[in-house]
């Protein structure tokens, strides 16, 4: 088995994650730093979006590529308590589940 492959009975790492404030082109690197190091150790990361903007295109990029990350090792990204400019940011993101605030959450 590859290190990067999850067999049903390994036990699943959660991360839950609330970032704060603004994100633009120059928070991308912290963004990503961060989003790259779950992906690449937790199972599932819940990034909880109550508290953000998003500003740049590339912050979803980020998002996108972490959950790419996560989805092909057999996990997950789910971001959650997106608000509607938060998920108008997310449209193209083909790799995080995206839900908005008070909606229910998809069981994993």
């Amino acid at each position: 088995m590859s290190p990067h492959t999850t067999a049903a009975h390994d036990p699943w790492l959660t991360a839950n994650v609330r970032p704060a404030g603004s994100f633009g082109r120059a928070d991308v690197g912290r963004l990503r730093a961060l989003l790259g190091a779950l992906s690449a150790s937790a199972s599932l990361v819940v990034l909880d979006l109550a508290a953000v903007s998003l500003r740049s295109g590339q912050a979803a990029d980020v998002i996108d590529e972490a959950g790419w990350e996560l989805e092909r090792r057999g996990g997950c990204l789910l971001c959650i308590n997106a608000d509607d400019d938060v998920r108008a940011r997310l449209v193209g993101c083909l790799h995080a589940v995206v839900v908005g605030p008070g909606e229910p959450t998809p069981a994993l």
